[in-house]
């Protein structure tokens, strides 16, 4: 089995880089469809799912357990009790342990680097880009001036870090938790698919 996982600041182009991987490898790219997957897991719609994720990075649910799940309760009205921090938790491990059992495909995100880290047959690649590059990137995607694109980006960014040391307790830039970090600012996205599946076919025989 073989993975492929991407942690991406913001504006690095990263879904156009995991598209075009997928279509080398010939593999499947998770990243956005995991919500219907999580939906079908939890038993909820999707719009649910990420309703419940915008929740989630906001951080809003960071303190649930102490809250007995009334602020998700909120949120999420459910049938059969609530959907809290670690529901969601456990649900997101299991899918992503469900890709790498299935292999072949490329992950996007869900704390991939942190859940499959250490696992045989795993690339773990990091997409980066310098400020101004980001700045210029996202005033340019969202149509916005400087101060909202900065804002944008520190915002995204601010609330991934986050995450990722609330459920692991690692620094999301932590370079030790990559194989391989492209800088997007001077690699192109072809450039950057076929360095990956370079690095991919030394790490992974």
């Amino acid at each position: 089995m073989r993975i492929i996982t991407i942690s991406k600041e913001c504006g690095t182009d990263s879904e156009q880089v995991a598209s075009l991987l997928a279509k080398k490898l010939g593999w499947e790219y998770i990243g956005k469809q995991l919500v219907a997957k999580l939906a079908a897991e939890l038993h909820l719609s999707e719009s649910d799912v990420e309703t419940f994720i915008k929740h989630e990075q906001s951080r809003l649910l960071r303190f649930v357990d102490r809250y007995t799940c009334t602020l998700v309760q909120r949120v999420v009205d459910r049938e059969h009790g609530c959907l809290d921090d670690k529901n969601y938790f456990e649900a997101v491990k299991k899918l992503v342990e469900d890709v790498y059992q299935a292999g072949n495909a490329i992950i996007l995100g869900w704390g991939s680097q942190c859940l499959l880290r250490g696992r045989d047959g795993v690339l773990h690649v990091r997409l980066r880009k310098g400020e101004e590059e980001k700045i210029k990137t996202i005033m340019k995607r969202f149509k916005l001036d400087r101060d909202a694109a900065r804002d944008h980006i520190h915002r995204e960014e601010r609330d991934s870090k986050s995450l990722i040391k609330h459920y692991f307790d690692v620094d999301w830039n932590d370079a030790k938790l990559y194989d391989l970090i492209i800088d997007m600012g001077k690699t192109s996205v072809e450039e950057a698919a076929d360095t990956i599946i370079h690095n991919l076919k030394r790490k992974v025989r």
